[in-house]
């Protein structure tokens, strides 16, 4: 679907013609001048190109993730995400940006769900040259800090998110838009596993191998006593693996069976042996993964289990 633009018409006022206008019109329409014009200066349409952690490289062989902005007209953005996967790309998230005369973002997010997510983004241009952001959804703040862009955002600094409560989730610092560090939160305000990464040069190995995985989880789901043929859902369970290679952190991050969430965070526990821990920058790192486990049938047959680059997708037929 084509996003339809109407065309705004700029006219050249002099400086007598412009302080003919009202003043509030007069500071709106310098406002919005300054925005459509000085913008691009903060992030231009084009391919921007990370590799692991985020990093900023210079090409596509590089880079495992990818960001598109393409200007849909003068005041509309349109910036879509790719993940590496093999050779192919794999779109992850599309997003309509729309600029506000005063630079504030309204941004429509889609990734896993139909509908899109509603983000106001609140800028605010700092001494240093750096923007100060705020993001809501629906006036509840998710996250908030500093980046050197606009579009794209390149995080330095410090940058916190919140979990949908308001509770604190993260304070994470950044250089360079890669992650340094962080202190983590679960929704009920107690303290997580700290210095958690997402992307690595080196994901986590499970040492007994993905067959033994997906049997073991398998056989726990066939054995567990619950019908899950009458289940419809999107269940996602995350843990963290050490620099130790060990297992820990494991929480139910979506579902609504509470039975069903609960009864799979322990299966998670008890998975025998030990992991080869991820590597960045050549050094072991805690690296936080998670399993979409999608329950979309009444039919309870098991047939196929998939574990690739940390992520364990389930079909039923």
């Amino acid at each position: 679907m084509k996003y339809k633009c109407i065309q705004k018409n700029l006219i050249i006022l002099s400086w007598g013609g412009l302080a003919a206008i009202d003043p509030m019109n007069r500071n709106l329409l310098i406002i919005y001048i300054l925005v459509i014009f000085i913008l691009p200066a903060w992030g231009q349409e084009g391919m921007y190109y990370y590799g692991t952690n985020s990093r900023p490289v210079s090409d596509r062989e590089e880079a495992v993730l990818l960001k598109e902005v393409e200007k849909r007209c003068a005041d509309t953005y349109l910036m879509k995400t790719r993940r590496k996967d093999g050779n192919a790309w794999q779109l992850v998230s599309r997003e309509k940006i729309k600029i506000r005369p005063d630079g504030d973002q309204v941004i429509r997010y889609r990734a896993n769900s139909f509908f899109p997510v509603k983000i106001i983004r609140k800028m605010e241009r700092q001494g240093s040259g750096e923007l100060q952001f705020s993001e809501y959804v629906q006036e509840t703040v998710v996250r908030e800090g500093t980046s050197a862009s606009a579009l794209p955002l390149h995080l330095e600094g410090t940058v916190r998110e919140y979990h949908p409560n308001g509770k604190l989730k993260s304070v994470a610092i950044f250089m360079d838009n890669q992650l340094v560090s962080n202190q983590n939160w679960l929704p009920d305000g107690s303290p997580y596993i700290d210095s958690l990464f997402y992307s690595a040069d080196r994901e986590p190995e499970y040492q007994m191998g993905d067959d033994f995985f997906k049997k073991f989880l398998l056989q726990k789901l066939q054995t567990s006593g619950i019908d899950l043929t009458q289940i419809q859902d999107r269940v996602v369970i995350g843990w963290v693996v050490m620099e130790t290679g060990k297992i820990d952190g494991v929480i139910a991050l979506e579902g609504r069976a509470r039975q069903l969430n609960n009864y799979l965070v322990q299966v998670i526990k008890e998975l025998p042996g030990t992991w080869e821990p991820a590597l960045l920058a050549g050094k072991p790192v805690r690296y936080f993964m998670s399993i979409p486990l999608n329950f979309t049938s009444r039919e309870a047959n098991f047939q196929e289990l998939d574990l690739s680059t940390g992520r364990l997708h389930y079909s039923k037929y």
